[in-house]
């Protein structure tokens, strides 16, 4: 049976929803696990995820993704998948709660994704959660 290119696409963003991290950017302050008071300008711009890692201290899995955090509450994620002939992009919302950021996921309507912010700088943000385990972004701009 002959799958619709729709299907490919449909499964590719649910895919990037739930595997690739989320982004956080940082302003003049650095944020720990002991201070979560993580504030959206933190967040707001343009994220590299450079690599994830299943558990502290393992190997860091590379990843071409980037994640930008506007101030209207979306991020857009556009990620290269070697199994795609294209870069795929999505935008859904994010949102702080509790020290947490939460990331919307696709095609389930109040469903979110729950990272915890265990650090951020100007130049670097550091993710636990989703099935990465942590995520290692750079800031670009």
């Amino acid at each position: 049976m002959t799958r619709k290119p729709q299907h490919l696409l449909t499964l590719l963003l649910h895919f990037f929803l739930i595997l690739p991290g989320v982004v956080l950017a940082a302003s003049s302050a650095e944020v720990s696990a002991a201070d979560q008071s993580v504030t959206t300008d933190q967040l707001l711009g343009l994220w590299k995820l450079e690599g994830t890692a299943h558990r502290k201290g393992a190997a860091i899995n590379p990843e071409n993704q980037t994640w930008n955090f506007r101030s209207d509450g979306t991020l857009k994620s556009v990620a290269e998948d070697h199994r795609a002939a294209d870069t795929i992009s999505l935008i859904v919302k994010y949102k702080l709660e509790d020290g947490a950021l939460l990331v919307q996921r696709v095609g389930r309507t109040g469903r979110w994704n729950r990272f915890k912010v265990l650090e951020v700088s100007d130049t670097a943000m550091t993710l636990k959660g989703g099935i990465e385990g942590f995520m290692f972004f750079k800031r670009i701009k």
